[in-house]
């Protein structure tokens, strides 16, 4: 809950609402000189010769980099083919915007040679053709149903009247302008049904998107593979209709969506997993004793169903037909640590439990399988390692972890509270951001658009390695430099060796190239002026085929035309 806002976890976007409705007022004024960048940078460490294992491609997604959130079923955010390398200071001409209201993460496929990106937002879904170095909206904006009056809102005046109005509160570092400014939003058509609307999405493999609004409602859409047809609705339903009264009752909104490696949509919500047909019919559903769910899922070959919810880590097996908690069918469910939900929301959170979206580690012939998951435990934050499968023969249960089902866990040093946006993993190697908050607004922007400027910003990013001679984790490096005020999920490319991440130096937006290996900021990129547009606020970063860099935020999807080419890591 990416994610929330946005994996950070979609349940962010409630407390999204309740940020522009009930601001607080406090202020600390910080320099707002931009610092340029470099103008060479080393390149990164050079990568491994033989990449590390991915994901085994699921045959009913859509062929593209980026079929759905997170990338895979795995939720890996990483990538084998090459992001830019470098550093400049961008231009207009750098970064093509399309406006939008709240887009956390476009997901991409093919049609033909060309390359089609739908943007489901806040209150309908854009169609943008990004083959090449394109970045073009086609056609206009398909409300969700009922959200037509808001959409009608959202036009591209609104959006840059309340950007406007932001920027000025910014340049004058007034903290009670800032959030009147982001209050400002509702004219352009949020409000508390849109805030959380479109976050997780996806492709199948005929070209069908589908997506979340409403609350409960899941949409699909189609273009009829043809580049230049704006989208159509295909199908919408609401799922809590489909439920039994026992599970619908729990079900007040979907948090993610994944699809199952035999073409059926998984879909997280509190307290519940549900799969339906691509015709959008509830097949199968299953419950949690009552246990909040804000985060999504991740899904693996097997189609091993993994749902973290406020105590458990939970597998679930999806056999086709029904959904199963059994251990006899290969089900489990591990107690993990974890701070009372309102102690943890008093404090800034915006889940209950693990903030983040599990992501699996180890694929194909790696020695060990794992889902990997930031606790929430009230001494601060660990990374958290399960077996996915059978618990080794002999391993012991490790002390200070809940059961032996835990490979190990580590305190993740930078965070003082759980991890909202989903760990990054590429082979043995995941890092994680601090999204604590020093001094926090109530969940939502913002504290996004006032940490770094009137109050101090979550800084940093760690990782760690697995290593499975010893079956644990080891420490790898800490950055103390990354502003993450934005809760953006980096991305990871095996082909340079850099980890992506969102950044603000003095207020300033940039984007940052880390060394996998070191840590080391090797590439910047900064903005071309001091304008909020650029936030990334509850997104994903995307890495396009051709080296670019794709990203959401409040006011537009934009692409940062740095790309060198995108080559590809191979075996």
């Amino acid at each position: 809950m990416t994610t929330r806002m946005w994996d950070a976890a979609p349940a962010v976007g409630l407390g999204l609402i309740l940020a522009l409705l009930l601001p607080a007022c406090n202020r600390e004024t910080t320099s707002t000189t931009p610092t340029p960048a470099p103008t060479a940078a080393r390149p990164a460490e050079p990568p491994a010769a033989t990449p590390p294992s991915m994901p085994p491609p699921n045959p009913w997604l859509a062929e593209s980099v980026y079929p759905t959130s997170h990338f895979n079923p795995a939720a890996t955010d990483s990538v084998l083919i090459a992001g830019p390398v470098g550093s400049r200071n961008l231009t207009a001409a750098d970064v093509a915007t399309v406006p939008t209201l709240i887009t956390s993460n476009p997901t991409m496929k093919r049609v033909g040679g060309e390359v089609i990106a739908f943007a489901s937002g806040a209150v309908g879904v854009q169609k943008i053709r990004v083959t090449g170095d394109a970045f073009e909206a086609v056609g206009g904006l398909l409300p969700y149903p009922g959200f037509e009056k808001s959409a009608a809102m959202a036009t591209p005046t609104a959006l840059d009247a309340a950007l406007t109005q932001l920027d000025a509160a910014y340049r004058a570092k007034d903290e009670t302008k800032i959030l009147d400014a982001l209050k400002g939003l509702g004219a352009a058509g949020l409000n508390m049904e849109s805030g959380i609307n479109g976050v997780y999405n996806l492709f199948d493999r005929d070209g069908n998107h589908y997506c979340v609004y409403g609350g409960t409602h899941v949409l699909k859409t189609t273009d009829g593979n043809v580049v230049g047809d704006p989208p159509r609705i295909v199908k919408t339903a609401d799922v809590a209709k489909g439920l039994p009264a026992d599970v619908a009752r729990s079900v007040t909104r979907i948090i993610g969506l994944n699809m199952t490696y035999d073409g059926f949509l998984a879909a997280a919500a509190p307290g519940a997993l549900i799969i339906l047909d691509r015709d959008l019919n509830v097949k199968a559903s299953v419950t949690f004793n009552g246990e909040a769910v804000d985060n999504s899922i991740v899904i693996d070959e097997n189609n091993g169903i993994y749902v973290v919810t406020e105590k458990h880590m939970n597998k679930v097996i999806w056999n086709g037909t029904t959904l199963s908690t059994d251990e006899k069918d290969g089900a489990w469910s591990s107690a993990y640590d974890s701070m009372p939900g309102e102690k943890a929301l008093a404090m800034g959170a915006i889940s209950r439990g693990s903030g983040t979206t599990p992501t699996l580690m180890g694929f194909g012939s790696d020695p060990d399988k794992l889902i990997v998951i930031a606790d929430a435990a009230e001494t601060g934050s660990n990374a958290v390692a399960f077996w996915r499968d059978a618990i080794p023969a002999g391993f012991q249960q490790k002390p200070g972890t809940q059961s032996n089902r835990i490979a190990d866990q580590i305190r993740i040093d930078i965070s003082q509270m759980t991890i909202e946006p989903s760990p990054n993993v590429l082979g043995y190697g995941v890092a994680f951001l601090n999204s604590t908050y020093p001094k926090p607004l109530p969940a939502g922007p913002g504290n996004a658009f006032t940490g770094g400027i009137t109050r101090p910003a979550p800084i940093g990013i760690q990782k760690f390695n697995w290593n499975p001679d010893k079956d644990a984790f080891e420490k790898a490096w800490i950055n103390h430099e990354v502003d993450n005020t934005d809760i953006m999920v980096p991305v990871v490319s095996a082909a340079t060796g850099l980890l992506y991440a969102a950044h603000k130096d003095k207020g300033v937006y940039q984007y940052v190239g880390l060394d996998w290996t070191t840590g080391e900021i090797k590439s910047r990129w900064v903005f071309p002026d001091d304008s909020r547009r650029w936030n990334a606020l509850g997104g994903i970063t995307t890495v396009m085929e051709n080296g670019d860099l794709m990203i959401g935020g409040v006011f537009a999807v934009k692409r940062l035309k740095i790309g060198g080419g995108g080559t590809t890591a191979r075996p």
